[in-house]
């Protein structure tokens, strides 16, 4: 459905990213994925494995590098007080297929136990809204997650 983030920003012709912007961009979607998977009160390690796993091959990272991401997204998950500015940073750095791509990483990591949750439901609302992407897309996003899973 989506290729990897890293080629989207290859293939636009007006911005050319240096790795600093693209691990910016990496490191902004690794934290939304760490906000989504507390969204039922626990991190487990399957999501921690999954989230590594997503972040290193569509940001094309090594492991080294994806999991050092994974443990600042952490570290500052515990500070963080809320999400617009983050959200407020990948909708300005990043065009719609971006962020349909981005909603279908963090439904990954959302159904990574097999099942939806009422809070990771609403989260998932609230994540489209903030990012504009279209319900019926975030609902393809969540079809194509399930499917990367094993689940559908």
């Amino acid at each position: 459905m989506f290729k990897t983030v890293a080629e989207w920003l290859k293939q636009d012709k007006k911005v050319k990213p240096e790795g600093s912007d693209t691990d910016e961009l990496a490191s902004l979607v690794t934290a939304l994925m760490i906000e989504a998977a507390n969204a039922d009160g626990s991190l487990a390690e399957e999501e921690k494995v999954l989230i590594t796993e997503v972040i290193a091959r569509q940001f094309e990272l090594g492991a080294d590098k994806a999991a050092e991401m994974m443990r600042a997204a952490i570290d500052q998950s515990s500070e963080r007080v809320e999400l617009h500015s983050l959200l407020r940073r990948l909708r300005d750095n990043s065009d719609y297929e971006e962020r349909l791509g981005v909603m279908e990483m963090v439904w990954m990591v959302v159904l990574a136990d097999g099942k939806l949750d009422h809070i990771e439901a609403q989260l998932m609302r609230r994540l489209a809204g903030l990012l504009f992407v279209s319900d019926v897309d975030s609902g393809l996003a969540a079809k194509t997650a399930k499917s990367n899973l094993g689940l559908a």
